[in-house]
């Protein structure tokens, strides 16, 4: 089983941590998506035709969504995830749908640009660059739909991070934010129990981006989520999970 994922990517975090939480062994395959966008060679749309991590492979089926993964370890976990246990699966479910509703690059990005004005222009041009190469490749491609959905995709962020005001958008998305946190309800140890979930995976991940960008304001109004993040931060799983709590400027350059 191999896993192809992004040091610093936000989902390749859920999948890292659901698969080791979860007792799931696999192979690593780090992807470098920033200087040589392996994410957009032809080798990786094979296995990946929507040209993004994770994706996870083996000789029975290939995963190319994180919460697919999320949901492949929760089924490799049993009984010793709480998911499947009837008083709170459905919770669980509220949360983790909660939280991919969220589209946390925008609120990483805008936070970005905010704070170094240069990313206003960069970002954009680089999207624009990966439009028009993905443009260039269509009529070969061997999945026009998912190139063009890419390219669909790229062009909406390029218009969400150039028009109307950046100010406003980050005010927007916070508020985005506290309506996800003030949802969530903390037992002890762990976020529905004595038991890891799904909820306590992506919650995790989520908690841990707000640090990174600096965002840990946010968690002011409960406390007790902070509380539960310091508890789950001891996990083994969360160590090896490499789980990014800062930015590692460093790393993105040496593409690891």
């Amino acid at each position: 089983m191999i896993l192809y994922h992004a040091p610093p990517s936000y989902y390749s975090m859920v999948a890292r941590l659901a698969l080791l939480e979860a007792g799931v062994g696999f192979d690593s395959r780090p992807m470098d998506l920033h200087i040589a966008k392996e994410q957009l060679a032809p080798w990786y749309q094979a296995i990946n035709p929507h040209m993004t991590v994770p994706a996870l492979v083996d000789d029975t089926a290939t995963l190319v969504d994180s919460q697919d993964i999320l949901r492949f370890a929760s089924a490799k976990a049993g009984s010793s995830w709480l998911d499947s246990e009837a008083a709170v699966g459905g919770q669980i479910e509220t949360v983790v749908q909660a939280f991919y509703a969220i589209p946390i690059e925008n609120l990483t990005f805008t936070k970005a640009m905010r704070k170094f004005p240069p990313l206003r222009y960069i970002f954009p041009k680089v999207l624009d660059k990966i439009v028009k190469k993905l443009e260039g490749e269509l009529g070969t491609a061997q999945h026009p739909e998912a190139v063009r959905a890419k390219i669909s995709i790229n062009e909406k962020r390029i218009s969400y991070f150039t028009e109307s005001n950046l100010t406003q958008k980050l005010a927007d998305e916070r508020d985005r934010v506290n309506a996800f946190l003030k949802d969530i309800s903390v037992s002890s140890p762990l976020l529905f129990g004595e038991k890891v979930s799904s909820a306590d995976i992506v919650c995790a991940v989520f908690v841990a981006r707000l640090a990174m960008i600096g965002e840990q304001a946010l968690l002011k109004p409960v406390p007790e989520l902070t509380d539960w993040f310091e508890r789950f931060q001891s996990r083994p799983a969360f160590g090896s999970a490499d789980i990014w709590m800062r930015p590692h400027f460093l790393r993105l350059l040496l593409r690891r």
